[in-house]
Protein backbone atom coordinates (compact mmCIF):
# COMPACT_ATOMS: atom_id res chain seq x y z
CA UNK A 1 0.00 0.00 0.00
CA UNK A 2 2.77 2.34 0.88
CA UNK A 3 4.48 1.80 -2.35
CA UNK A 4 1.52 2.46 -4.47
CA UNK A 5 0.81 5.56 -2.81
CA UNK A 6 4.84 6.65 -2.95
CA UNK A 7 4.10 5.97 -6.95
CA UNK A 8 0.89 7.91 -7.60
CA UNK A 9 2.59 10.84 -5.81
CA UNK A 10 5.35 10.83 -7.11
CA UNK A 11 6.50 13.60 -9.62
CA UNK A 12 5.36 12.37 -12.90
CA UNK A 13 1.72 11.22 -11.30
CA UNK A 14 1.67 14.31 -9.58
CA UNK A 15 -0.44 16.42 -11.44
CA UNK A 16 -2.56 13.74 -12.77
CA UNK A 17 -3.57 12.86 -9.06
CA UNK A 18 -4.08 16.11 -8.14
CA UNK A 19 -6.84 16.20 -10.97
CA UNK A 20 -8.84 12.98 -9.30
CA UNK A 21 -8.23 14.23 -5.86
CA UNK A 22 -9.71 17.38 -6.67
CA UNK A 23 -12.73 14.98 -8.02
CA UNK A 24 -13.01 13.02 -5.28
CA UNK A 25 -12.75 15.40 -2.75
CA UNK A 26 -15.80 16.86 -4.37
CA UNK A 27 -17.77 14.08 -4.36
CA UNK A 28 -17.41 13.84 -0.90
CA UNK A 29 -18.67 17.15 -0.59
CA UNK A 30 -21.28 16.30 -2.31
CA UNK A 31 -22.46 13.37 -0.82
CA UNK A 32 -22.15 15.41 2.68
CA UNK A 33 -24.63 17.68 1.57
CA UNK A 34 -22.31 20.85 1.13
CA UNK A 35 -22.28 21.83 -2.19
CA UNK A 36 -25.06 21.13 -4.46
CA UNK A 37 -24.17 19.24 -7.81
CA UNK A 38 -24.33 22.15 -9.72
CA UNK A 39 -22.48 24.40 -7.94
CA UNK A 40 -18.94 23.87 -10.04
CA UNK A 41 -20.41 24.06 -13.74
CA UNK A 42 -19.27 25.16 -16.79
CA UNK A 43 -21.07 27.22 -19.34
CA UNK A 44 -19.37 25.95 -22.28
CA UNK A 45 -20.98 28.10 -24.88
CA UNK A 46 -18.68 30.43 -26.19
CA UNK A 47 -19.36 33.99 -26.71
CA UNK A 48 -17.74 36.66 -29.03
CA UNK A 49 -18.85 40.20 -29.09
CA UNK A 50 -17.57 41.13 -32.62
CA UNK A 51 -17.98 45.05 -34.04
CA UNK A 52 -16.33 44.67 -37.10
CA UNK A 53 -17.02 44.30 -41.10
CA UNK A 54 -19.06 41.52 -42.68
CA UNK A 55 -15.91 39.29 -43.91
CA UNK A 56 -15.21 39.34 -40.22
CA UNK A 57 -17.74 38.86 -38.00
CA UNK A 58 -18.84 36.02 -40.78
CA UNK A 59 -15.74 34.03 -39.97
CA UNK A 60 -15.99 35.04 -36.43
CA UNK A 61 -19.54 33.44 -36.08
CA UNK A 62 -18.51 30.21 -37.81
CA UNK A 63 -15.61 29.89 -35.34
CA UNK A 64 -17.78 30.36 -32.54
CA UNK A 65 -20.32 27.91 -33.62
CA UNK A 66 -17.21 25.53 -35.12
CA UNK A 67 -16.15 25.29 -31.53
CA UNK A 68 -19.37 25.18 -29.78
CA UNK A 69 -19.71 22.00 -32.24
CA UNK A 70 -16.74 20.56 -30.57
CA UNK A 71 -17.90 20.81 -27.33
CA UNK A 72 -21.11 19.41 -28.25
CA UNK A 73 -19.47 16.45 -29.87
CA UNK A 74 -17.57 15.48 -26.39
CA UNK A 75 -20.96 15.91 -24.27
CA UNK A 76 -19.27 19.00 -22.39
CA UNK A 77 -22.33 20.90 -21.46
CA UNK A 78 -24.62 18.15 -21.79
CA UNK A 79 -24.70 17.19 -18.03
CA UNK A 80 -22.65 18.54 -15.13
CA UNK A 81 -19.12 19.08 -15.75
CA UNK A 82 -18.07 17.48 -12.59
CA UNK A 83 -19.18 14.38 -13.69
CA UNK A 84 -17.91 14.31 -16.94
CA UNK A 85 -14.36 15.32 -15.64
CA UNK A 86 -14.86 12.97 -12.86
CA UNK A 87 -14.74 10.04 -15.85
CA UNK A 88 -12.10 11.70 -17.95
CA UNK A 89 -9.81 12.28 -14.84
CA UNK A 90 -10.26 8.80 -13.42
CA UNK A 91 -9.65 7.31 -17.25
CA UNK A 92 -6.43 9.30 -18.23
CA UNK A 93 -4.64 9.00 -14.20
CA UNK A 94 -4.90 4.93 -14.65
CA UNK A 95 -3.47 4.99 -17.85
CA UNK A 96 -0.55 7.67 -16.70
CA UNK A 97 0.52 5.75 -13.75
CA UNK A 98 0.38 2.65 -15.46
CA UNK A 99 2.37 3.77 -18.23
CA UNK A 100 5.09 5.87 -16.21
CA UNK A 101 5.38 2.51 -13.70
CA UNK A 102 5.96 0.61 -16.66
CA UNK A 103 8.25 2.87 -18.94
CA UNK A 104 10.16 4.32 -15.58
CA UNK A 105 9.29 7.56 -16.10
CA UNK A 106 10.04 9.40 -13.38
CA UNK A 107 10.70 13.15 -14.74
CA UNK A 108 7.77 15.66 -13.79
CA UNK A 109 7.75 17.02 -17.67
CA UNK A 110 7.11 13.69 -18.91
CA UNK A 111 4.65 12.47 -16.94
CA UNK A 112 2.15 15.49 -16.89
CA UNK A 113 3.22 15.75 -20.98
CA UNK A 114 1.32 12.22 -21.56
CA UNK A 115 -1.13 12.52 -18.81
CA UNK A 116 -2.14 15.91 -21.44
CA UNK A 117 -2.12 13.05 -23.96
CA UNK A 118 -4.20 10.08 -22.03
CA UNK A 119 -6.71 13.22 -21.23
CA UNK A 120 -7.35 13.81 -24.72
CA UNK A 121 -7.43 10.12 -25.62
CA UNK A 122 -9.76 9.98 -22.56
CA UNK A 123 -12.11 12.64 -23.71
CA UNK A 124 -12.82 10.24 -26.54
CA UNK A 125 -13.15 7.14 -25.10
CA UNK A 126 -14.95 9.28 -22.79
CA UNK A 127 -18.23 10.00 -25.36
CA UNK A 128 -19.81 6.37 -25.57
CA UNK A 129 -19.67 5.90 -22.35
CA UNK A 130 -21.33 8.84 -21.11
CA UNK A 131 -24.22 8.35 -23.95
CA UNK A 132 -26.53 7.08 -21.33
CA UNK A 133 -26.06 10.47 -18.89
CA UNK A 134 -26.54 12.72 -21.90
CA UNK A 135 -30.26 10.58 -22.87
CA UNK A 136 -30.74 10.35 -18.84
CA UNK A 137 -30.28 14.83 -18.46
CA UNK A 138 -31.63 15.20 -22.10
CA UNK A 139 -35.34 13.49 -20.49
CA UNK A 140 -35.02 15.36 -17.39
CA UNK A 141 -34.73 18.84 -19.14
CA UNK A 142 -37.72 17.71 -21.66
CA UNK A 143 -39.83 17.85 -18.61
CA UNK A 144 -38.85 20.96 -17.19
CA UNK A 145 -36.09 23.26 -19.38
CA UNK A 146 -38.07 23.01 -22.85
CA UNK A 147 -41.60 24.10 -21.02
CA UNK A 148 -39.85 27.34 -20.51
CA UNK A 149 -38.55 27.72 -24.21
CA UNK A 150 -40.99 26.78 -26.32
CA UNK A 151 -43.30 29.81 -27.37
CA UNK A 152 -40.71 32.66 -26.36
CA UNK A 153 -39.36 35.24 -28.21
CA UNK A 154 -35.76 35.58 -29.15
CA UNK A 155 -33.11 37.39 -30.46
CA UNK A 156 -30.32 36.33 -32.85
CA UNK A 157 -27.42 36.02 -31.90
CA UNK A 158 -25.49 33.58 -34.38
CA UNK A 159 -27.07 33.15 -37.92
CA UNK A 160 -26.90 29.53 -38.68
CA UNK A 161 -24.45 28.47 -41.22
CA UNK A 162 -26.59 25.89 -43.34
CA UNK A 163 -26.83 22.75 -40.72
CA UNK A 164 -24.78 24.28 -38.52
CA UNK A 165 -27.31 25.71 -35.70
CA UNK A 166 -27.64 29.30 -34.51
CA UNK A 167 -27.69 30.80 -31.22
CA UNK A 168 -30.26 33.23 -30.13
CA UNK A 169 -31.27 34.92 -26.22
CA UNK A 170 -34.20 34.63 -24.41
CA UNK A 171 -35.19 37.00 -21.70
CA UNK A 172 -37.26 34.80 -19.96
CA UNK A 173 -38.56 35.73 -16.02
CA UNK A 174 -35.41 38.41 -15.89
CA UNK A 175 -32.89 35.88 -16.87
CA UNK A 176 -31.26 35.25 -20.33
CA UNK A 177 -31.50 31.76 -21.83
CA UNK A 178 -29.46 30.98 -24.87
CA UNK A 179 -30.17 28.18 -27.17
CA UNK A 180 -28.87 26.50 -30.24
CA UNK A 181 -31.20 26.83 -33.01
CA UNK A 182 -32.72 26.62 -36.97
CA UNK A 183 -34.88 27.64 -38.87
CA UNK A 184 -38.26 25.77 -39.29
CA UNK A 185 -37.83 26.46 -42.99
CA UNK A 186 -35.24 24.57 -44.20
CA UNK A 187 -33.86 26.96 -46.77
CA UNK A 188 -34.47 29.76 -44.77
CA UNK A 189 -31.10 31.70 -42.84
CA UNK A 190 -31.67 33.82 -39.63
CA UNK A 191 -30.43 37.16 -39.35
CA UNK A 192 -28.07 38.70 -36.13
CA UNK A 193 -30.52 40.73 -34.18
CA UNK A 194 -33.43 38.89 -36.03
CA UNK A 195 -36.84 38.47 -33.64
CA UNK A 196 -37.78 35.09 -33.89
CA UNK A 197 -40.07 32.88 -31.98
CA UNK A 198 -39.11 29.57 -30.70
CA UNK A 199 -41.68 26.65 -31.85
CA UNK A 200 -40.12 23.00 -30.89
CA UNK A 201 -37.27 21.08 -30.19
CA UNK A 202 -35.50 19.73 -32.78
CA UNK A 203 -36.39 15.91 -33.96
CA UNK A 204 -32.70 15.42 -34.44
CA UNK A 205 -31.06 16.71 -31.52
CA UNK A 206 -32.86 18.03 -28.14
CA UNK A 207 -30.33 20.53 -27.32
CA UNK A 208 -31.60 22.00 -30.59
CA UNK A 209 -34.72 24.11 -31.50
CA UNK A 210 -36.17 25.27 -34.64
CA UNK A 211 -37.33 28.82 -34.89
CA UNK A 212 -39.65 30.92 -37.17
CA UNK A 213 -39.26 34.93 -37.94
CA UNK A 214 -41.65 37.29 -35.87
CA UNK A 215 -42.70 40.08 -37.80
Amino acid sequence: MSEFLSHIFSLPNLFPTFILCFCVLYWLIVIVGIIDLDMIDVDVDVDVDVDADVDVTGGTEVGVAWFNKVLHFFNLGRFPFMIWLSIVSLMSWFATIMVNRLLHIDSFLIGTAFFLIAFIAAMFAAKPLTFPLVKMFDAMEKSDGLKSVIGQLADVLYPNKGTIPGEVEINYEGSKIRIFVLPATKDDVLIKNQKVLVIAPSDEDAKIFLVEPYN
